[in-house]
């Protein structure tokens, strides 16, 4: 009787050995067949990374010859459920940014919601991914305003009346974001105490989701205390934390890591302009200086 590998992989056949060199599967005569090893340096990632994804049931593998065996084609496959395509770049390589960003200031400005909504929407229509929206030109287009507002050019209440705008235009396009496929695990995203911007902590956890997480956005000025007592009840893997300005105590980036200290403990990473690369890393978390960096370096943040 043929023996079999069971576990939290599944039940399967398992095939009969073969030579070291022969990598042919033996239920599919043409398919390669991988090491796990192999499998993970085809993934870019850790053996350790692979493996999880194996026991979790997200990457499909049998025991041949009493070792991991993993089909390059579900390799592929995994590869191809993973892929984030709002983030991808414009394909067409044809969207006037520039023009966009002075476009989409001037409704935010004048508090056109609607015509605002337009826009963005076709912008998207044209062939620009989502995610590349986010960048090039919701967020160039909130600096500008911000910048607009410190300079005296724009009333607190115009300031506000913008942001709202865009808050509403980035909860329509959130649904984008999300996708079927292997699980990442759980992150949360939120600003720290004092910290009333939100837009970019909205956008991070779109990202994420994007990135293949669950995502609990907690918004904006959340206290250290509470986020802790939150994560004793939701662990997560990944905790993301926006900052728009500088915080007055530097000991706030050492409390939000503790915070964040359970079990497991979630990798922490600081972003924004208000984000201090220095404090984050002496506090044990990391930093990112571009929200277009977050999905790319997701692997080595949690790893």
């Amino acid at each position: 009787m043929d023996s079999c590998y069971t576990g939290e992989i599944g039940t399967v056949p398992t095939p009969p050995r073969r030579g070291r060199n022969d990598v042919s599967d033996p239920l599919d005569p043409t398919g390669e067949l991988l090491t796990l090893q192999d499998a993970a340096e085809r993934l870019k990632v850790h053996y350790m990374t692979a493996y999880r994804w194996v026991r979790r049931g997200d990457l499909p593998a049998f025991k041949a010859g009493g070792r991991l065996r993993v089909r390059a084609e579900d390799v592929d496959r995994f590869v191809q459920q993973r892929r984030v395509d709002v983030l991808l770049p414009d394909p067409t390589g044809r969207t006037d940014w520039p023009t966009h960003i002075e476009r989409l200031y001037d409704l935010l400005v004048e508090g056109r919601a609607l015509d605002a909504n337009h826009l963005v929407r076709k912008v998207i229509a044209d062939g620009a991914p989502v995610g590349q929206v986010y960048l090039e030109l919701l967020t160039p287009t909130l600096h500008r305003i911000g910048d607009a507002w410190a300079s005296g050019s724009l009333t607190v209440s115009q300031e506000h009346r913008a942001s709202e705008i865009c808050r509403a235009v980035i909860s329509r396009l959130s649904d984008t974001f999300r996708r079927r496929g292997p699980s990442r695990g759980t992150a949360v995203t939120l600003t720290p105490a004092g910290e009333q911007h939100g837009i970019a902590a909205a956008m991070a956890a779109d990202f994420l989701r994007a990135g293949g997480y669950e995502v609990h956005h907690l918004g904006v000025d959340v206290p250290a205390g509470d986020l802790r007592l939150f994560l004793q009840v939701v662990p997560c893997d990944l905790m993301c934390v926006s900052m728009t300005a500088p915080v007055d105590d530097p000991a706030v980036y050492t409390e939000l890591v503790q915070a964040a200290d359970g079990d497991p403990r979630p990798a922490v990473v600081f972003g924004g302009q208000g984000a201090d690369p220095q404090l984050a890393q002496e506090a044990g978390g990391a930093h990112l200086a571009s929200m277009g960096d977050l999905v790319p370096s997701l692997e080595s943040l949690t790893a």
